[in-house]
Parts: structure tokens; C-alpha cells; sequence
């Protein structure tokens, strides 16, 4: 599978949230978020993922699913030999770029990640630049086969020291999280005898960059130990042993997921149909992205999603009419202007036509929420580091880790994120 058609299937089902290309592939979909982004087959996929979850929390080896802790790093690095040369290389997004950016001398990073103007205002890229001349000194040391694609989560000038509630940790912030570890732990020991430390996720192989494949949930034990780099995959190795449901857990999971599947198959296949509409007023609008934008709207702004059905469809229909609207008063041909509020009319009344579509899928979209959270509280106890936010007193409160992704037995993965705390912070950030 080239990576154009990796990108295509990702973009489709994507693998929890960080795994594969973040330059070819930029984003991972949440669970719930496949109604909205293939309908029919999405809800049907969606429902398949819980069983299989669930089916793989109770020890069941036929469950074809596999977990990875989503870490939290920054930047997504690309590291490895180009096949054309031999060379070691390490680089950002670019590496996938018609010309791609490969730093195989500490000058290719100065040359490639330069300094830009944007708006007449210098924007520094020294930060980037640093953490890749960490990346290219350092990771040659590990005997990469192929090329990888993993998370840098720190360099040892990122890490200082907290007391968090009388313990003392060493902390570091690769981007949205803050890691900490207890200072006077086997792993702190580790960390603080390192140069980088880098979480790597994703491996691909092929006799070009461009022909290359992609593996989800690369198995690091192949590589090199060396002190001067922390590193480890992203795979949760034995979630069954790990991992034990109650068996109020199994009741509740049980029923939430019987629940989902039971209003799934109360819905008629048509029923979602109404998202691949595009006549009259969405001529010029995307339902299915206005939709996520609406429920997007909640998480920004940090109330979360609205739990009734309805009035979820009458604030929908209002914020996608004032679009129309604004759309509408854009333009100041006379003629033109007709043609909006034409458009205005019908979409309107399009959208009331099928109010009772947007109140039933939402309502699937709410008990897939419900579920996801079942399974995604009980895998937190997975947990490798405690992960933090400051608040604004300076104080330190507890966060969840960024999330996991669940990879089936075929490749596809999506997300496992709690939307209304980590997926809140980035937007915040």
C-alpha cells in the first residue's frame, strides 16, 4: 500500500489519533466522529470497535485489536536511511514533500528550516532547529532499519524539577502535557542520563520514500540501547493482563455497547443519506462538516456536548442559517443576492425537512461517547507517566494522558480522546 492510499484509508478509519504520517496523514478521527465522516459505514465500524475493545479488555485473543498510549509529543520526527542513498536522515513532515526535506548534515537543518517572514514579522524556527540537531546527532546510535516515525517528547534542557503535593518530579512539556516522573525513580535515573527521549509509533519499509509502507505499532526492541537516548514504542503489550473489568465494568460496557447497537439497527440505512446531501442551500456548504464544526463549537468553547437531541438540531439549524446568511450579505450584485436567499429558503427548509435525521444520529453519537468513555477510563490505568496542566495560580492539576489508539487487525485505527479535556486543552492552546 503506497502512502496516497494509506492517506486515502486513514482519512476513511483512521488509527487512534497519532500513528500514522503526520506530514502525508494529518489527523486521526474519534471514534463517534465516523458517523459523521462515512455515514452508514461509519456507525457500523464504530460499533465494531467497541466489541472489539471490549472483547480484548476481557482477555480474548481473537478480539483482532491492538492498543497504543497516544503520546503527547512535539515534533513529529521522521527518522531512518533514504533507500536511494544509504544516508541517515532525520525530518519533520517534509520528509513526504514532492521535494522532500531530508536532514542528512547538521547545515541541511539550518538550510531547510530557516527563519520565515510572515506579515512583515520574523517567525523563528531555532526551537524546531535545536530539537532536530538533537535528533540527527543523537538517533544515528540506534541502528534504525527502514526509516520511523515517533514523538520527541524531550530534550535534556526541557527538564526541570516540581514538588506536586510533597512529592518531588522531574517534568518536561513537549507540547500540550506536562510529563511527570518521581525524582527518585528507576525511570527518572534513566531520563536524566539522556541527551532526547522519543516515543516511536510507526515503521515503514519499500525500496523508495515514495513507495514506502506504513506499520502501525512499531515493535522498538529491535533497536540499539544507548544512554544517550530514552526511547520506547508506543504499544501497550498485554492489555488483558493489564487491565481487569469488574463485573459491574463488564455489565455496564455490555449494556452501553448492546444499547448502541440496538439504535443503530433502528435506524434506517437512509436515514444518513441526509449528510451526503448538497442541493439548494448547501450547493456551497459541506453538511457533514458543518455538523462536526457545530459539535467542534461545545469542545472549544469548553461546554461539551449538549445531551438533548433536539435542542442539539434547533441550534444546529440556527447556526447553519445565520451561515447562509452571512454568505448572503457577502456579496452586493442584486442578482446574485436573489440566488442567496433562494439558497437561504430551501436550505432551510431542507434541514426542517429532516430535523428528525439530525436529532436520531446525534443521539447515536451521544451513546457511542458514553461507551467510548467506559472503555477509555478503565485503559487510563495503563498509564507509563503522570501527566499534568498548570493552572493559571501556577499549581499543577491532574489530566488524563492524551488518549490511546486502537488499531484493528487490517490497519485501521482511530482515537480514543476525552474530547472534553485533552481535545479541549489543544484547542485552548
Amino acid at each position: 500500500m503506497r502512502l496516497t492510499e494509506i492517506k486515502k484509508k486513514v482519512v476513511r478509519t483512521l488509527v487512534f489519533e497519532h500513528l500514522l504520517l503526520e506530514g502525508k496523514n494529518t489527523h486521526l478521527t474519534h471514534l463517534e466522529d465516523l458517523i459523521y465522516k462515512e455515514g452508514y459505514q461509519g456507525a457500523k465500524d464504530s460499533i465494531n470497535y467497541l466489541n472489539s475493545l471490549y472483547n480484548m479488555l476481557k482477555g480474548s485473543s481473537e478480539s483482532g485489536m491492538n492498543i497504543t498510549t497516544k503520546w503527547d509529543g512535539s515534533p513529529a520526527v521522521f527518522v531512518g536511511t533514504d533507500p536511494a542513498d544509504g544516508k541517515f536522515f532525520v525530518g519533520t513532515k517534509g520528509v513526504f514533500n514532492k521535494n522532500p526535506k531530508l536532514n542528512k548534515s547538521l547545515a541541511d537543518i539550518e538550510e531547510y528550516h530557516a527563519d520565515v517572514t510572515q506579515k512583515g514579522e520574523n517567525i523563528s524556527k531555532e526551537g524546531l532547529r535545536e530539537k532536530l540537531r538533537y535528533a540527527f546527532t543523537h538517533l544515528q546510535d540506534l541502528n534504525i532499519q527502514g526509516v520511523l516515525q515517533g514523538d520527541l517528547i524531550f530534550t535534556d534542557k526541557d527538564i526541570s524539577e516540581a514538588n506536586i503535593k510533597g512529592e518531588d518530579f522531574i517534568i518536561f512539556k513537549p507540547n500540550t502535557l506536562i510529563y511527570a516522573v518521581p525524582k527518585q525513580s528507576d525511570l527518572a535515573n534513566e531520563i536524566l542520563s539522556a541527551k532526547i527521549g522519543i516515543v516511536f509509533h510507526t515503521e515503514y519499509k519499500g525500496a523508495t520514500l515514495e513507495d514506502m509502507d506504513a506499520k502501525f505499532g512499531f515493535n522498538a526492541d529491535s533497536l540499539t540501547k544507548t544512554p544517550n537516548v530514552w526511547f520506547r514504542d508506543a504499544t501497550i503489550k498485554d492489555v488483558s493482563g493489564m487491565v481487569n473489568l469488574t463485573a459491574k465494568e463488564s455489565k455496564d460496557l455490555e449494556l452501553t455497547i448492546a444499547q448502541s447497537e440496538n439504535l443503530f439497527n433502528s435506524i434506517d440505512k437512509k436515514v444518513f443519506d441526509f449528510l451526503e446531501m448538497s442541493e439548494g442551500g448547501f450547493s456551497r456548504f459541506k453538511l457533514k462538516q458543518e455538523m462536526m464544526s457545530a459539535i467542534n463549537a461545545g469542545v472549544i468553547a469548553g461546554t461539551g456536548f449538549t445531551q438533548d437531541p433536539q435542542q442539539m438540531a434547533k441550534t444546529f439549524i440556527q447556526r447553519f442559517t445565520k451561515k447562509m446568511k452571512d454568505a448572503e450579505d457577502s456579496v452586493s450584485n442584486p442578482a446574485t443576492k436573489e440566488k442567496w436567499i433562494q439558497k437561504e429558503v430551501e436550505g432551510v427548509r431542507f434541514l426542517r425537512d429532516n430535523i428528525q435525521d439530525i436529532m436520531t444520529t446525534y443521539q447515536l453519537y451521544l451513546q457511542l461517547i458514553k461507551a467510548k468513555e467506559l472503555l477509555r477510563n478503565k485503559l487510563t490505568r495503563l498509564r507509563v507517566m503522570d501527566t499534568f496542566t498548570r493552572t493559571e495560580d501556577g499549581s499543577f492539576e491532574v489530566v488524563g494522558e492524551e488518549g490511546f489508539v486502537a488499531v484493528d487487525k487490517i490497519g485501521n485505527a482511530i482515537k480514543l480522546v476525552d474530547r472534553l479535556d485533552f481535545s479541549n486543552l489543544n484547542f485552548q492552546k
